[in-house]
């Protein structure tokens, strides 16, 4: 055996093998854009009706539709990879149901389209709207997010002539085919014919659907009629600070009638309440998340002018609930014995403690939340040290619960007022008074006061008046409602009309009172129809699209054979985006 390739005919038969190999590694790796090598290479990404869309053709489809120089951490947002195999997977569905229908694509259409530089592509039909013109598939609408009104997407327009207005040339054709896809124009042609076939199946299920008037109507009255409102902003953390009662003689009384709840909450945190631990108070100026050096220097400074009014003799408790950005400012500042429930920054500030003694104000002290003060006091023995703790956990669900007592007084008292003819503004504004003074300390303030901190603090009830918005709309967009607001606004008719009872939020809750109210006429109706219609039926059709795409993929269950992998970002895309 070794003799023959040490002969003439060895050196073909050597030559011959080295020639195979190269040919196999070449069609073996050969990709197209971004394309895997190995495996994904001889796989199909989607197979169908015994048609296989392999790798050469998804990069293909993916050259034409996601643009050079896309950023990977853009590529991962928009889940392009993914994007590009579901509308392979559309495609390969439709041209087998248009297929059924004996539909096909005439050699002149497909010519036409060629020789006019249209190169189809596939996208997901519930985003194809959406990022066709984004990725410069459709021409732009005048606003250049959406795409021009009777346009035909997603179309990449390639270059087919060397100047404009020069007739087509089949060299500019075959390179830029080349460039985009890493196809022949054989290849290429063989692909458009069935994103060619795919449109028109498309295009058929489109034609289906149809608009009544009384639903455009009712579109456009929708969307033109509009609302003004006013409204009062209550927030849960303003009732605990300032509304409340903080007395222990109102704690002790909410905790008789509570105990098993103090009983649970006990039971989880008496962990913290170590014999020889000292009750904290904080005053916390919070920190922006990644905060850079020079924008933690005004929050310090926050932090050191409340610690000198404390210093200078003003009640922690007060400042702390005028100032602090803690939890614990609900109670005043008063964190109980510092444990492992405080959370992030606990280990800073234990270490700050270590050199107070009892009654000692601490220096501002840094954690990752942002800037503290500490009040620390007197070590608690063993006798009092359930006590005292359960005292505390007691008036941490109080002022939970009173808040909300209080919050719901107050919206009833806003509304009752407010119907009888007092103005919305001016009753929010006394109610806030009233509410505070009833739970101020050391004498009420004055009821035209306007500087307490309970009426300059950013959480007191807010009162303002909306600009115009329709029913999709939101007035409050800082208020996470527990129900849309715009639908609310909408059920009241008349002017002047107040919401029956406060809408919930995350927080609290708001009072809505209706200020005036333009409904669309008919007759604008008629003016702008055949916009109407026209946005109407293009929503439409996306969705009966979008509809029957997911039947034919349910109905054609296991007969689908989708390669998920190539759908996903690759992890080279990953690592490149830090």
């Amino acid at each position: 055996m070794l003799s023959l390739f040490r002969t003439g005919i060895g050196n073909v038969v050597v030559a011959g093998i080295a020639f195979l190999i190269i040919v196999a590694f070449a069609v073996e790796f050969r990709a197209g854009n971004n394309g895997p090598a190995g495996k994904l290479a001889r796989d199909c990404a989607v197979s169908y009706d015994g048609y296989c869309v392999d790798a050469k053709e998804y990069y293909a489809a993916h050259g034409l539709i996601v643009p050079r120089g896309v950023e990977p951490k853009v590529s991962k947002k928009y889940q392009f990879n993914k994007r590009v195999l579901d509308g392979l997977v559309e495609r390969e569905l439709l041209v087998a149901e248009a297929k059924k229908l004996n539909l096909g694509v005439g050699e002149d259409a497909l010519e036409t389209d060629l020789m006019a530089g249209r190169a189809r592509a596939s996208l997901p039909a519930d985003s194809m709207a959406e990022l066709s013109p984004m990725l410069g598939l459709c021409p732009p609408a005048g606003g250049g997010y959406s795409c021009a009104p009777g346009s035909d997407y997603p179309v990449r327009q390639v270059a087919v002539r060397r100047t404009e207005g020069e007739p087509f040339d089949y060299k500019v054709y075959e390179r830029e085919v080349r460039l985009r896809t890493n196809r022949g124009p054989k290849e290429f042609k063989e692909m458009q014919e069935r994103e060619l076939l795919a449109a028109r199946m498309r295009d058929i299920i489109r034609s289906r659907v149809r608009i009544p008037e009384p639903e455009a109507f009712s579109l456009f009255e929708r969307d033109r009629s509009k609302v003004v409102v006013r409204s009062v902003v209550l927030k849960r953390d303003w009732f605990s600070k300032f509304a409340v009662d903080p007395s222990a003689a109102a704690v002790d009384k909410w905790s008789l009638a509570n105990q098993a709840q103090i009983d649970s909450d006990w039971a989880n945190k008496k962990a913290d309440w170590t014999s020889g631990c000292s009750p904290v108070q904080e005053i916390m100026v919070a920190l922006p998340p990644g905060a850079l050096d020079d924008e933690k220097q005004p929050v310090k400074l926050k932090a050191e002018q409340a610690r000198e009014r404390v210093a200078k003799g003003e009640s922690f408790e007060a400042v702390a609930r005028e100032l602090s950005d803690a939890p614990s400012a609900l109670l005043g500042g008063d964190v109980g014995c510092l444990g492992s429930n405080y959370g992030v920054g606990a280990d800073e500030l234990k270490k700050a403690l270590e050199s107070l003694k009892p009654g000692d104000l601490s220096p501002v002290v840094e954690t990752p939340r942002g800037f503290h003060v500490l009040k620390v006091g007197p070590k608690l023995s063993d006798e009092k040290l359930e006590a005292q703790g359960r005292h505390f956990l007691a008036r941490q669900l109080y002022a939970r619960f009173a808040a909300d007592e209080a919050l719901a007084k107050f919206a009833e008292q806003l509304i009752t007022r407010t119907k009888a003819g007092e103005k919305l503004e001016e009753a929010t504004r006394a109610l806030s008074v009233d509410f505070s003074a009833q739970a101020a300390k050391g004498g009420a303030p004055k009821k035209d006061s306007a500087d307490t901190p309970a009426l300059l603090s950013a959480d007191r009830p807010r009162f303002e008046v909306s600009s115009p918005f329709n029913a999709s709309g939101n007035p409050l967009p800082d208020v996470d409602a527990l129900e849309p607001i715009a639908v609310k606004a909408f059920e009241l008719k008349q002017p002047e009309e107040l919401s029956g009872k406060p809408i919930a939020t995350a927080n609290g809750a708001v009072v809505l009172q209706l200020k005036e109210r333009t409904v669309a006429s008919r007759e604008d109706f008629v003016k702008e129809k055949s916009k109407v219609v026209e946005a109407l039926l293009q929503a439409k059709s996306t969705e009966a699209l979008a509809r029957y795409v997911q039947d034919l993929r349910r109905a054609a269950g296991d007969r689908l054979k989708v390669m998920a992998e190539f759908g996903e970002e690759s992890k080279a895309r990953a690592d490149g985006e830090e």
